[in-house]
């Protein structure tokens, strides 16, 4: 597929979820990718099993970085020699406790990677972009903050703050031709929410079967979306097809929140 053909696109949390494939699907849909961990194993997973002439480099950096953000906008620019688009698909999910339990210095360091870490990347790419005539930025939310989940206050206040940055910034930077937008995620059976599933079970929950059974039968349907199906609808928003559309936040969760 060639929906993303000629365009450099820098994907941050390349992790065990959905950063890789994110990254993968990137690549898949023609794009040139730029993928950004901390860790370079699962970067290196990615890149041997893309398809054959893709391009595709591996940064080594930490988002809670100001030199580390500037380094993968020089770096990608070297390679690719513009940046198109920006991903910020990197997160950290704090305490899962009630919110009057939550460890305070544990939630600034969500906050520093969710909320400051995107910011610091979207302020490495904007000079690129702008000197191309625009470019797309796509920062991954998730649907906690639109609707209650039990025991994910913090991570719901870290995605809160991302999508209300989203929206500022879709104003500010859009004169600039720099969209920005937000697909709010629903539920995932990536390996970290089967981690969770998985420590449900053995605290005397239900097994991990029933969970995702219980979980699809909240959705209209009546299926967990697959983790490729949440990378394609993120980076559509990078694709020409939404080039009119900015400021927005897109619902992917199979029909579990419908907004009025």
């Amino acid at each position: 597929m060639t929906l993303l053909a000629g365009k450099s696109v820098i994907i941050t949390g390349i992790g065990p979820g959905l950063g890789r494939v994110i990254a993968e699907e990137a690549a898949r849909l023609g794009a040139d990718v730029a993928m950004v961990s901390r860790s370079g194993s699962i970067m290196a997973e990615v890149a041997a099993s893309a398809r054959p002439g893709a391009r595709m480099i591996s940064i080594q950096a930490d988002i809670t970085s100001d030199a580390d953000c500037a380094s993968v906008a020089e770096q990608t620019v070297a390679a690719f020699g513009k940046i198109d688009g920006l991903v910020n698909s990197a997160y950290r999910p704090g305490d899962i406790k009630p919110v009057l339990e939550i460890d305070l210095d544990e939630l600034a360091r969500a906050f520093d990677v969710t909320v400051l870490g995107t910011l610091r990347m979207i302020r490495a790419v904007v000079p690129q972009m702008e000197r191309q005539g625009g470019g797309a930025i796509v920062n991954i939310g998730s649907q906690v903050a639109r609707k209650h989940v039990m025991n994910q206050g913090g991570y719901a206040a870290t995605k809160a703050a991302q999508s209300a940055l989203t929206r500022y910034l879709a104003v500010e930077l859009g004169p600039k031709n720099i969209r920005l937008n937000t697909p709010s995620f629903g539920w995932t059976i990536s390996p970290p929410a089967r981690a969770w599933l998985e420590q449900q079970e053995a605290d005397g929950g239900p097994s991990v079967e029933q969970s995702i059974a219980g979980i699809a039968g909240g959705l209209a349907l009546n299926r967990v979306p697959a983790d490729e199906e949440y990378a394609r609808a993120a980076l559509a928003l990078v694709s020409d097809y939404f080039s009119s559309v900015t400021g927005a936040t897109l619902d992917v969760n199979g029909g579990e929140y419908m907004p009025l």
